[in-house]
């Protein structure tokens, strides 16, 4: 869900919609939908433009346009009012042409669902999903405030403090989003949006999915998320990935944040995705040494190419944030004095050194060889005794 403006920047009462405002909307905006203008004491149908000298307004269903906020891939976003309720709303419309690609429209479908099945404090979720004629819109919790990619190329790379702001809110997103079996697929900073108290909040489930997800929009060997901050299993077209993949892409996304690059950088995806799954990371301490060694250490951790590497579940990338907090670094065993030999190490020694002997045999050799040193023993001790 694209941000609104600048705060500093945004006029002082909302603007006509786009469409309105010259007669035509702008390139690549999608047409509010029209049915002509509604006349004094007739009812409002389903969507309309006012009359002439009238609130200069659009709705959509339920939903009154008010401006708009921006231009996503899959068609505009408006901050909308909801007529029901009054509540502002984002209100994603899916253009008509793109509608007819069953794909795009289950996919427009599915973050519906995803969204829907939350109510959680750093997760933006959806207030309904509807079809006005041949206008499709999901209407989300509006945030009031920028996304992360706007803020980076703002203000440029996140001090550490709020670096480890936004990982302790995603943190949370992610457990929740883990509770309900579901993976995101596709984290990155413009996904996470802060609001104007300062709590982030992710968005766009679109591409989340449940289990192996849904074959239709995943098939094996095609890569879904965003390439900038794929983990190497989806890089791979791998069906059956978890929430480590997610820590892998809000990982990647830390690693943005704080050093203002993508891990790896490229213009040909397939590029991109390929040094994800076989070219080692340069460690972002080593990008810019003001980064802390525990910060760069988490985020290292956070993106290991095998997922038995990184931290197994949210709730441990949450410990490991929290060492973070205090200026350790993360996943550190504690150091001990005491020196084990693994009883699997042990037989295997013994194997090797009775190797010359029939398997059958080393049983026996090896107790008789005890019972010899316990004779060996107590012979010593009698002769100590006698004298």
């Amino acid at each position: 869900m694209p941000s609104a403006n600048d705060p500093t920047q945004a006029p002082s009462s909302p603007p006509p919609p786009p469409s309105q405002s010259s007669g035509a909307p702008p390139a690549g905006a999608t047409p509010v939908p029209n049915t002509g203008p509604v006349q004094a004491g007739q009812e409002a149908g389903p969507h309309y433009t006012p009359a002439p000298g009238t609130k200069k307004y659009k709705r959509v269903g339920d939903y009154d346009i008010v401006s708009k906020l921006g231009q996503g891939a899959m068609g505009s976003v408006y901050l909308a009012k909801q007529v029901s309720s009054g509540q502002m709303v984002a209100l994603k419309i899916l253009p008509p042409d793109l509608a007819k690609d069953q794909e795009l429209l289950e996919r427009f479908k599915r973050e519906s669902r995803a969204s829907q099945r939350f109510s959680h404090p750093n997760i933006v979720s959806a207030v309904e999903f509807g079809t006005v004629e041949k206008y499709h819109y999901l209407a989300m919790e509006y945030v009031d405030g920028p996304d992360l990619e706007s803020m980076l190329k703002k203000n440029g790379p996140f001090q550490e403090e709020l670096l480890l702001r936004v990982a302790s809110d995603i943190c949370a997103a992610l457990e929740e989003i883990e509770r309900h079996k579901i993976v995101h697929r596709d984290i990155k900073p413009s996904n996470i949006m802060m609001t104007s108290t300062g709590i982030f909040r992710l968005t766009d489930l679109g591409l989340a999915s449940a289990g192996q997800g849904d074959q239709r929009l995943t098939m094996a060997g095609f890569a879904v998320g965003t390439p900038y901050y794929l983990s190497p299993e989806q890089a791979r077209g791998q069906l059956d990935v978890d929430i480590r993949a997610d820590i892998y892409g809000f990982g990647a996304t830390l690693y943005h944040l704080c050093t203002g690059n993508v891990p790896f950088p490229g213009t040909n995806p397939v590029v991109v995705m390929t040094q994800h799954i076989s070219t080692p990371l340069k460690p972002p301490r080593a990008v810019d040494p003001a980064i802390s060694a525990h910060i760069s250490a988490l985020i290292e951790r956070m993106m290991e190419k095998d997922p038995a590497d990184r931290p197994q579940s949210a709730a441990q990338l949450r410990e490991a944030v929290e060492l973070c907090k205090k200026g350790q670094a993360p996943g550190m065993k504690a150091r001990t004095t005491t020196i084990s030999v693994p009883a699997e190490e042990a037989e295997s020694a013994l194997d090797r050194t009775l190797s010359f002997l029939p398997k059958a045999a080393r049983i026996p050799v090896i107790v008789g060889l005890v019972l010899a040193c316990l004779a060996l023993i107590a012979l010593i001790v009698w002769m100590v005794m006698k004298h």
